[in-house]
């Protein structure tokens, strides 16, 4: 708290100081006159720190995730796709073998082969 007064109140008089007028112009006008390429270097020079900076970041953010495997979600009920392989869709049939006669089980195999190749 009493670090916020005391930069306020110095700021503040560095405000007025700088603002009193010195031949038809504020000193700080006279002052940035002589400072301004220093300032401008020193702009510049942190400028492209930070730029630099920026690009090493993002570049190593790019390498971090490029050598990453993608997650692949697996989703375990049996409706979870039309795509079954030959080996389920027979399994799946004969689990119900007391429910299908032989022409129903081969009419299922064919219409869900025919349905795994879309």
């Amino acid at each position: 708290m009493f670090f916020i007064f005391k930069f306020c109140l110095y700021f503040s008089i560095s405000f007025i100081i700088l603002s009193f007028p010195l031949g038809e112009k504020p000193l700080f006008e006279h002052v940035n006159k002589f400072t301004k390429p220093y300032t401008e270097n020193i702009y510049k020079s942190v400028k492209t720190n930070v730029n630099s900076g920026i690009n090493k970041g993002s570049q190593l953010g790019q390498e971090l995730f490029s050598n990453t495997s993608p997650n692949i979600d697996k989703v375990k009920t049996k409706y979870s796709s039309l795509k079954k392989s030959t080996r389920d869709i027979e399994e799946e049939i004969e689990s119900h073998h007391g429910n299908f006669t032989i022409e129903e089980k081969e009419l299922l195999k064919k219409v869900l082969k025919k349905a795994e190749s879309y």
